[in-house]
């Protein structure tokens, strides 16, 4: 696939979303017409079973990649990833929740040399239910442990980054509504350069997409994936605090008790447990560590024998 780094592919990862998919098309094409540098615009309906697909198909400016079935957020994106023409890759929901006509300014910033600029959602705990709001905070604290960095908005929905960037991580970026995340952690902890540009998030038009409970279980593994593959030693010393607080106290407590032998037990299994963990850390430590080492080989390898093709002739 051609790799052209004087361009941007808009990327709009779409299921269900007839009522709002035409205003969304719309906006983007005016933004793109605008910018003075090749653009492309690629919808991928992720197998959406409404009109969807018809609707964008009366664009004729744009591409359409579909999906058989609902794959996932992340994973419509990744395709899209896959298909664009250009190295610049934006990305922007369906849902009219984004301030479109403010994409120059996420170009002016990686025109000033940035690997991804991010828009940050200046008002977005004001759209959120109580709880969601609290899980919100919840993340960005945690993603703030994880990477010693500047973190405004890890999951907005709305940014630009380079192809070759989101490629060195691709493996391992999120299928679901925690791309954004995965990225924004990948990103910060691989040491490229993030910025960001405050926006106003509006409400969304439809039903939201995300499952709360099953994508707070995924964000929680990729949270503790990031914290192991970029700081283990934190890692390391999350675990032996939850296991003095969690295992350690309660032994001593049943100990208090009289209750030697339930005290001895429970600190057996709770230390099993507890290393069976950190081998499966270390484990997921060393493959990340080698899938990457043998993209970086086959990158080179690829580029050698492109360079020695390009020679011959």
């Amino acid at each position: 696939m051609t790799n052209n780094h004087c361009g941007l592919s808009v990327v709009i990862p779409a299921y269900n979303e007839e009522s709002s998919i035409a205003k969304t098309l719309e906006r983007v094409l005016a933004v793109t017409n605008t910018l003075g540098l090749p653009c492309e615009v690629l919808l991928v309906n992720d197998g959406s079973k409404d009109n969807t697909k018809s609707v964008a198909e009366a664009f004729k400016d744009i591409r359409i990649i579909s999906h058989p079935v609902n794959t996932g957020y992340g994973s419509a994106i990744k395709t899209g990833i896959l298909c664009a023409k250009y190295e610049w890759i934006g990305i922007v929901d369906a849902d009219l929740t984004y301030e479109i006509e403010k994409l120059p300014l996420l170009i002016e910033k990686m025109n000033d040399g940035f690997d991804m600029v991010v828009a940050a959602r200046s008002n977005v705990f004001s759209h959120d239910m109580p709880f969601k709001r609290l899980m919100r905070r919840v993340l960005v604290a945690l993603v703030k442990l994880i990477i010693a960095a500047k973190i405004e908005d890890p999951n907005s929905g709305f940014r630009i980054f380079n192809r070759s960037m989101a490629m060195a991580f691709f493996p391992f970026l999120c299928n679901t509504f925690s791309f954004t995340t995965s990225i924004t952690l990948f990103a910060l902890g691989d040491g490229y350069f993030v910025s960001y540009v405050p926006m106003t998030y509006a409400k969304r038009d439809g039903k939201s997409k995300v499952r709360h409970f099953r994508d707070s279980l995924r964000m929680a593994q990729l949270i503790m994936q990031g914290i192991a593959f970029f700081n283990p030693l934190k890692m390391y010393l999350i675990l032996i605090g939850l296991l003095v607080m969690l295992i350690g106290l309660p032994s001593l407590l049943m100990l208090a008790y009289g209750h030697s032998t339930l005290s001895l037990l429970f600190l057996l299994i709770g230390i099993s447990i507890w290393l069976l963990a950190g081998l499966g850390i270390h484990g997921d430590i060393v493959r990340i560590s080698a899938s990457g080492r043998l993209e970086r080989e086959s990158n080179l390898v690829a580029n050698y024998l492109k360079s020695r093709d390009g020679d011959d002739k």
